[in-house]
């Protein structure tokens, strides 16, 4: 993630006389407007007004999906709503929540019919959104598109020139490796095999396409981690890429000890705390080296999985991100997942025994998801926070195996459940730093566990969960920058391709609301007039504002996920 110290985020300017990464600065930015490459910035919220304020998924709703719109204001109030011919009272006053004073649950899961509709209350109307079949068409390629722009190396969108083709020098051994390829990870440069690993074995779980092909763009770095059998990489570049110049990728001027724009560090996953001054609590290699176990199976790299997982179960314990200007890193606290993930695809690819029976063990040592419930969890304590080998496992067990797995699921679900019924939004998950990704996971899981065990108890909270991201939240505002395209999302995104080029990275997903605690510990420099203040509460806030990097920086991780999430929607 960008920007985690001070240096970042004040006034950039150019060194000296340097007139290089001013003039290659303007010169990629023109280039990147002139051809169209990446989508123009979409206008922002207008002026709040005194409310009340209707709350709906911008994007739309599939027909047969639960649909529930929220009302929000300032004052009690009454009377009826309407939805095309749908007339029906608001319901009863839900109570404070938030910035709200009064909130109501406008429910017209009855109107299925296809077509354009807004929820209307007198004189205040909701954006415009889709019901029917083909609501969430074109979202996908619009997630997609966000993918090929973070592309490190190899780049549709930006064109020449490539970026980052000298990656890297490993800071252990001082030695040259091939580490070129993958994806720049968020609003930054570096790349976090955390998060590219977890990528590259979820796009391929979705039938499309277009992830088909960005998973293929992702596995041959995803092999290049893994040169001997004791070795592993966790990251490509470090912090040191947030300090000045600012430049586009393919400018990168950053220093690494070995000139400006050089190549890159190569931090090999050691099996103990990392950090050259602050220190990661690393334990073991097995998160990483599991999971990119399951992302080579899932590719058809069966020898290079089996080396991997090899690995990962010599060196049990979790890899995290490495530190180096600041002390923020991802703390990932979990591997038991991670290596139910790479046995039960190392089954699904070899049919080999001992593998499926690895996965049922490590099924059991993962058990559910212990973040969920919790008010706040730790960044990326848990990631990816639902564990798809629980659902990729489920077809292939015995009876007794599956109840279990399905409960492990379950119990989840339910203490997410017993948060989000206590408020009129329905969200149950953490707002933390990405809080995004929680609550993808959680519509997530509760759709995998309807398919695994045709129990339709979560469906309406999954369904309210997917809307928070499109706009069913106190801001009125979709998480995916640009989508949808005429509604109010995201559109001053804390990316380089809006600030250095005006132009907005089109289906990045934000990180998403966090606490004002969260967000004033993480406020370095100040930001813009807000037109959101008004939804803003010690609760949660969100600002659509390129400075605000805790909540509106976009994310591979979190993109990928939503796309597996649509695709698992049915």
């Amino acid at each position: 993630m960008i920007a985690r110290d001070g240096l970042t985020h004040k006034a950039i300017r150019p060194r000296g006389a340097a007139w290089y990464p001013r003039v290659m600065k303007r010169i990629i930015a023109l280039l990147i407007v002139a051809l169209g490459l990446i989508s123009p910035v979409v206008a922002v919220p207008p002026p709040a007004g005194p409310g009340p304020w209707i709350r709906v998924n911008q994007v739309g709703y599939l027909s047969g999906d639960p649909k529930v719109a929220v009302l929000s204001g300032p004052i009690a109030l009454s009377g009826t709503f309407r939805v095309g011919s749908l007339e029906a009272s608001i319901g009863p006053d839900q109570g404070a929540w938030g910035p709200f004073a009064h909130n109501y649950r406008l429910d017209f899961s009855a109107v299925k019919t296809p077509g354009r509709y807004r929820v209307e209350f007198g004189a205040t109307s909701s954006p415009e959104f889709a019901i029917g079949p083909d609501a969430y068409a074109e979202v996908p390629k619009a997630l997609i598109h966000f993918m090929q722009i973070q592309r490190c190396g190899d780049d549709p969108i930006a064109g020449q020139p490539k970026c980052h083709l000298q990656d890297a020098i490993d800071v252990e051994t001082n030695e040259k490796v091939d580490l070129v390829g993958g994806w720049h990870d968020a609003a930054d440069r570096l790349k976090h095999m955390i998060t590219t690993s977890y990528c590259v074995a979820a796009l391929k779980l979705v039938q499309d396409d277009g992830a088909q092909a960005e998973a293929r763009h992702g596995a041959p770095l995803i092999k290049k981690l893994h040169p001997k059998p004791d070795v592993i990489y966790v990251q490509i570049g470090d912090d040191r890429d947030h300090r000045p110049p600012q430049t586009l990728w393919h400018d990168d001027q950053s220093d690494y000890g070995h000139g400006l724009g050089g190549p890159r560090s190569a931090w090999p996953a050691t099996g103990k705390p990392e950090g050259p001054k602050y220190k990661n609590a690393s334990t073991g290699k097995a998160s990483l080296a599991a999971r990119c176990a399951a992302a080579m199976a899932l590719n058809g790299n069966v020898e290079t999985a089996r080396s991997m997982y090899r690995l990962a179960k010599a060196s049990p314990g979790v890899a995290m991100s490495v530190p180096v200007l600041a002390p923020h890193y991802y703390g990932e606290s979990t591997d038991k997942d991670d290596l139910e993930w790479g046995a039960v695809e190392l089954y699904r690819a070899t049919n080999e025994s001992a593998f499926l029976a690895d996965a049922v063990a490590f099924a059991d040592q993962a058990g559910d998801n212990v973040w969920m419930g919790r008010d706040a969890h730790g960044h990326y304590e848990f990631f990816p926070y639902v564990n798809l080998a629980h659902w990729r496992l489920h077809d292939l067990v015995a009876p007794d195996v599956q109840a279990r797995v399905a409960g492990y699921y379950r119990s989840g679900l339910e203490r997410i459940r017993d948060r989000a019924m206590k408020n009129p939004y329905r969200i149950g998950t953490p707002v933390v730093w990405c809080s995004t990704n929680d609550v993808i996971a959680f519509a997530t899981q509760g759709r995998l566990y309807e398919a695994m065990t045709g129990d339709d108890q979560f469906r309406t909270l999954a369904a309210e969960a997917r809307d928070w991201i499109f706009g069913r939240n106190p801001w009125g505002v979709s998480f995916v920058i640009g989508v949808p395209e005429a509604g109010v999302a995201s559109s001053r995104p804390h990316h380089m391709f809006y600030k250095l080029a005006g132009r907005a990275p089109v289906g990045g997903l934000v990180d998403g609301p966090v606490t004002k605690a969260i967000n004033d510990s993480l406020k370095f420099s100040p930001f813009a007039d807000d037109p959101l203040a008004p939804f803003q509460s010690d609760f949660a806030v969100f600002h659509d504002d390129f400075a605000d990097f805790s909540t509106n920086e976009p994310i591979i991780d979190g993109t990928v996920s939503l796309l597996l999430m649509l695709g698992v929607w049915k």
